[in-house]
């Protein structure tokens, strides 16, 4: 997995412009890590690694121009600026010191300026990297964004998910995804739902086809992605199923090794399936506040058993 020096420059966050090096826009970015050079300035390249991106903070910048008659400088720039390095970045909106612009530009490696300084350079361009590498998987359902709640929809095809979203989104509710949801995991920890690139925003309504939402019910009815916090599997009611009635029974479901809170909805005729998945998501949001009603409702039901018994 990785990304181009030029796809950061894509990146208004960044506020990168290109110094020198241009021709070597193409180098390939391998890695989220970044390194400050310091110490391969001075010589040492013991745990130097050639594949980060080199970032010239204001020491860097003031160590070369100070430095720049020492005869040992330029070769260890030499070293530094080799290999598989995809690009140098220099912050705080300081010119490029001479000497660096003299041994980057024959070997095409690019030197990008910004006015951002290193601290907020490195947590910018680490969440950009974050994006590019994270672990990515596609499963088939539908993403929405109910009350600010990122819901994935799941279940067996023809089992009513994309009507379901059709009723949520004349509701006012928001379209990230139908059919095939791209998820990424960020930060280790949160999951992250966009639509794939074939036909974003389109959605098969059975009897109809394919329809687009975009411009059926316009541009605030979709969203361009969603972090997913529940996910609802929506299933054929039959009779005997065993499905829970009170809510004390929490499921999780694992995507990319991160659990999310889970439940199961039985789908038959006759149900207003948008509702109850509406409400779900109302709930889910209620718990985050700290309220679980089903626990208040089970402790509420203990203590007057408790009551009862002890007359």
């Amino acid at each position: 997995m990785s990304t181009t020096v030029e796809n950061l420059l894509s990146n208004p966050l960044l506020g990168l412009e290109v110094a020198a090096g241009s021709a070597g826009l193409w180098r390939r970015v391998l890695t989220s890590e970044l390194n400050r050079p310091s110490l391969e300035l001075t010589g040492y390249f013991d745990a130097f690694r050639a594949e980060r991106i080199q970032v010239f903070g204001k020491g860097e910048v003031i160590f070369v121009e100070a430095n720049s008659s020492e005869p040992g400088l330029f070769d260890n720039l030499e070293r530094i600026l080799s290999g598989e390095l995809p690009c140098v970045i220099v912050t705080n909106g300081s010119a490029p010191p001479r000497m660096l612009l003299e041994v980057a530009e024959p070997r095409g490696i690019p030197v990008l300026s910004t006015p951002h300084n290193t601290t907020k350079l490195f947590k910018r361009l680490w969440e950009h990297l974050d994006a590019e590498f994270a672990p990515e998987t596609t499963v088939h359902g539908v993403l929405m964004d109910i009350h600010d709640v990122g819901v994935l929809l799941l279940g067996d095809s023809a089992v009513g998910k994309s009507e379901c979203a059709l009723e949520l989104i004349r509701r006012r509710f928001h379209l990230i995804a139908d059919d095939m949801v791209t998820i990424k995991c960020l930060g280790d920890s949160q999951l992250v739902g966009r639509a794939t690139e074939m036909l974003p925003y389109h959605m098969e309504a059975r009897g109809i086809g394919i329809i687009d939402i975009c411009r059926l019910f316009g541009a605030a009815a979709v969203r361009p992605d969603k972090r997913i916090t529940l996910a609802i599997t929506l299933v054929d009611w039959h009779e005997g199923q065993n499905v829970d009635r009170t809510g004390l029974d929490e499921e999780r479901v694992t995507i990319l090794d991160v659990a999310i809170h889970h439940m199961t909805i039985p789908v038959r005729p006759g149900r207003n399936v948008g509702t109850l998945v509406e409400v779900a998501a109302l709930n889910h949001k209620l718990k985050h506040l700290g309220i679980n009603t089903a626990r208040l409702a089970e402790a509420e039901l203990l203590a007057r058993m408790g009551a009862a018994g002890g007359r």
